[in-house]
């Protein structure tokens, strides 16, 4: 597969950058977020795990016809095509309508840059 280029020094690394946000309606205005969840992967496997897990427990309260997208996603290609995605440096995501809102997940990769310790300034208390 083909690999995102490489860090630009030796102190990154590639992560992965998911994000899952509940919108209360259909209508996805910005200020109509209901929750903002975030975190940070190693692999573009375990963040679609992520997706997948969140995703799968959502399948009892969907209606048939996004119970079966979701399935389809989380079971079928659609997970698959995007850790493909995910290894070759591009961002990917899934969304589904829930109850008269929307959800939606994002992955995308970013580069992680770690800092020697002694390298760094320390915290003085205030």
């Amino acid at each position: 597969m083909h690999q995102p280029a490489a860090s630009p020094c030796p102190e990154t690394e590639i992560r992965y950058w998911y994000e899952h946000i509940a919108y209360r309606s259909l209508t996805a205005a910005g200020s109509e977020i209901d929750k903002i969840e975030r975190h940070s992967a190693r692999t573009p496997a375990e963040a679609i795990r992520q997706i997948r897990l969140s995703v799968r427990a959502l399948t009892a309260t969907l209606p048939p016809e996004e119970l079966r997208r979701a399935l389809s996603w989380a079971e079928g290609g659609g997970c698959v095509g995007a850790v493909a995605a995910l290894h070759r440096g591009e961002p990917c995501g899934f969304s589904l309508s829930h109850h008269r809102a929307w959800l939606e997940w994002t992955v995308h990769p970013y580069y992680a840059f770690h800092t020697p310790e002694t390298r760094q300034l320390p915290l003085l208390p205030r």
